[in-house]
């Protein structure tokens, strides 16, 4: 009987000593849990800091050289000229950007930079929608070596073609016309807005092509019935690019154009400081005003249409 008590007795302080190792090895597991997971939300913490300032540091990056235009724009030539920078004006000259105007015809400037992207976006929404229609949807002989040839343009620098292009625009006396500056996007428009809407039209899926060939559908009704209203991001994200090239295009309109008259917005800067003004003080407020007011357009057009813009870049990257 005693050695079954005491047998009895060692059996429970075994369990109770086991029981209070498990019950140790338990916190010290919890505790080595909250340890870890105050690590890990430690870390997200920090990155998401990090990715934060980068990210401001980016912006502000981009932000400061519109911010210093503008507010260079707002100051007086005396202000612009001092050794100190002065970040922001100290009486907000508003009349720059009147004597600009009445300084230069730059309304006329700004209108047939208007004028030229009005003839540009249509041609080239157009005819590249149709060669990116044919690449993606038809066979036809000789298609990827034609399609890698298109591609090929785009690494041909601008200069190697400049004295054959002015040669032939010259015989054809189109010099000082919009000719040159337009009829390329009616031909054909840009090799990377076709390779654009082409990548876009290959993720569209070619069942609704079928169903419409099956009602009677011919291939142009299926492009500007169904396609097209399935490529209003694509397209939209054209548009804004090629608003973007023509307007701030200088080589071409500085090549082709030397009317005064005729000159682009962006010529116009160029040629800005140069011109004869009635007096002989310093012009660098209102250039940067000019400079401010160019500008104007593209930001009101991307903040109107970036999420068209993003969307079309994006989705166009789906399939390649």
């Amino acid at each position: 009987y005693q050695n079954f008590v005491y047998r009895v007795v060692v059996s429970e302080g075994e369990f109770v000593m086991a029981t209070a190792t498990n019950t140790t090895t338990q916190r010290q597991m919890v505790a080595a849990d909250h340890s870890y997971s105050a690590s890990i939300r430690r870390r997200r913490f920090l990155g998401k800091a990090l990715t934060y300032i980068l990210l401001t540091v980016a912006g502000l990056s981009f932000a400061f050289p519109l911010y210093w235009t503008v507010s260079s724009s707002l100051q007086t030539w005396q202000e612009l000229r001092s050794f100190t920078p002065h970040f922001y004006p100290a009486t907000p000259q508003w009349g720059n950007y009147a004597d600009v105007f009445q300084s230069v015809p730059f309304a006329r400037w700004l209108a047939n930079s208007f004028l030229i992207v009005a003839i540009t976006i249509p041609g080239t929404l157009i005819t590249s929608t149709l060669t990116a229609y044919a690449f993606a949807r038809f066979e036809f002989v000789g298609k990827s070596v034609w399609f890698i040839l298109m591609l090929g343009t785009m690494m041909i620098p601008a200069t190697v073609t400049l004295i054959p292009q002015y040669l032939l625009w010259f015989k054809l006396k189109m010099i000082n016309t919009y000719v040159p500056l337009t009829i390329g996007s009616w031909l054909g428009g840009s090799a990377f807005m076709i390779f654009l809407l082409r990548q876009f039209i290959l993720s569209i899926p070619r069942d609704l092509d079928e169903a419409a060939l099956i009602d009677g559908a011919d291939p142009l009704r299926i492009l500007v019935r169904i396609i097209m209203p399935l490529m209003k991001p694509a397209l939209t994200t054209v548009a804004i690019l090629q608003f973007l090239n023509d307007w701030n295009e200088f080589f071409a309109p500085f090549i082709y154009l030397s009317r005064m008259e005729l000159f682009t917005a962006a010529v116009g800067l160029r040629f800005f400081q140069n011109l004869p003004m009635e007096t002989t003080e310093p012009r660098d407020h209102l250039l940067m005003a000019a400079a401010a007011t160019m500008t104007a357009p593209v930001l009101l057009l991307f903040v109107v249409a970036q999420r068209y813009f993003i969307q079309g870049v994006v989705l166009s990257g789906l399939k390649l």
